[in-house]
């Protein structure tokens, strides 16, 4: 199920088509960068470049004199290509400049980074007198993964053939895309341990951040005042916020940022951000969207969600308490009481579906069975007061609306003395 928002999808698919049409004149090689920098350059290039005039650099040279002293810690068959790929794969400075094969790889560097800023795939003819392209040897997981290829220039860079500029607010679009369509991430273009450590750093600055949304949204949850609650759901979504810049496809950080927006009444920034947990293959933000729309009183498509998400998570009872909570706003009871029967059967300590449950059954004159299950609720230690009252003011507003006279056994349950 395809829940990416179309206009996004629209304009990731025509700068995809953008750089298909580009590559259609040329036999080229592509290069993603998540900013615009000033040259195509290589690592050893942007090492020396600040320091030495430019006509007096013999960066083959320099190259040599690193590959002289690498061999004395290498391997004695290994030749010049494998050294230099090593080193490269390592962080070591070389004039390998990396490129790929493939565009959507590129696309995926453009994004990956600086979500501040415009990033940009380049094209560059396989064939010229002004560098060499050489495919790297198969040593290494990352070289294969990333379909890499290297560019090697006497200057330390090369021109751009084409250039193909991906706008910053395009960037998670086209990030969600590549992951959803063309098992293209983090995970699996960084996938060995040396690319774990290279983006642990990021990583863990983006936990933190994480975190402390967590722990700001968790003292608005437990504020006493509305505008305690405001305030901190505002640190979270900041923070929330942060974590996402430092590692966008973080799909945890969405679902909780949604939520936040959720709990300030702001729907659509919850919907969008919890539409874009989906995209990232996070299950529970389809129960947590459903929410927000049920919040919004769209209930269908709060059913919708919460449905998608059963079929994703069959025991999920959590879903199927609030898909029968959908059902029961559209006195649909005969359905809410199955959805609450599959939660409890999942969740037996359930004590939300119970008191569900026995909502339902008043509303079916089931007084007996709406009886046992609110006492099954309460003896669990919830509020079964304030639960009936998110719906009702007190009994005789539920026997007006209704048309029932609740037996006054079951009425004391549910008022307050």
């Amino acid at each position: 199920m395809n829940m990416q928002q179309p206009d996004d999808l629209n304009h990731v698919l025509e700068k995809i088509r953008e750089i298909a049409e580009k590559s259609a004149s040329g036999d080229y090689v592509y290069r993603g960068e998540p900013k615009c920098y000033k040259k195509v350059s290589s690592t050893l290039y942007r090492e020396y470049e600040e320091e030495i005039e430019e006509e007096s650099f013999e960066i083959d040279v320099v190259q040599k004199e690193i590959l002289d002293e690498a061999r004395k810690y290498t391997r004695e068959t290994a030749n010049d290509l494998e050294i230099l790929t090593e080193l490269q794969h390592h962080g070591g400075k070389t004039n390998l400049i990396d490129f790929t094969t493939d565009y959507l790889i590129a696309l995926f560097f453009a994004c990956d980074g600086e979500h501040d800023k415009a990033g940009r795939v380049i094209l560059l003819e396989k064939e010229s007198a002004d560098y060499k392209v050489e495919k790297p040897p198969k040593t290494i997981n990352r070289v294969e993964s990333q379909k890499s290829i290297f560019v090697q220039a006497s200057e330390g860079f090369v021109e751009p053939d084409e250039v193909v500029t991906v706008p910053q607010d395009l960037k998670q679009a086209m990030l969600n895309y590549l992951r959803k369509h063309h098992d293209i991430s983090t995970e699996t273009i960084y996938n060995d341990l040396h690319g774990f450590i290279t983006k642990r750093s990021i990583h863990e600055s983006a936990y933190t951040q994480f975190y402390k949304g967590l722990t700001c949204q968790n003292r608005g949850d437990s504020a006493k005042t509305r505008a305690e609650k405001q305030e901190w759901y505002d640190k979270s979504i900041g923070h929330y916020t942060e974590a996402l810049a430092l590692k966008p496809d973080l799909p945890v950080a969405y679902n909780n940022r949604g939520n936040a927006y959720a709990q300030k009444g702001e729907f659509d920034n919850s919907i969008k951000d919890l539409t874009t947990a989906i995209e990232l293959d996070y299950a529970d933000a389809y129960t947590n969207r459903g929410a927000t729309y049920h919040q919004k009183g769209e209930v269908d498509n709060a059913i919708n969600d919460f449905t998608t998400a059963i079929e994703l998570k069959p025991d999920y009872a959590e879903a199927y308490n609030n898909r029968g909570v959908a059902h029961s706003k559209k006195d649909e009871f005969d359905n809410a009481i199955q959805n609450y029967d599959k939660a409890i059967d999942f969740k037996p300590d359930y004590a939300k579906a119970y008191c569900n449950r026995g909502q339902a059954w008043m509303h079916l004159s089931e007084w007996g069975k709406a009886k046992a299950d609110i006492t099954v609720a309460k003896a669990m230690g919830l509020d079964v007061i304030a639960s009936f009252q998110i719906d009702y003011e007190n009994i005789a507003d539920f026997e007006q609306k209704n048309d029932v006279q609740v037996p006054p056994d079951l009425a004391a349950m549910l008022t307050r003395e």
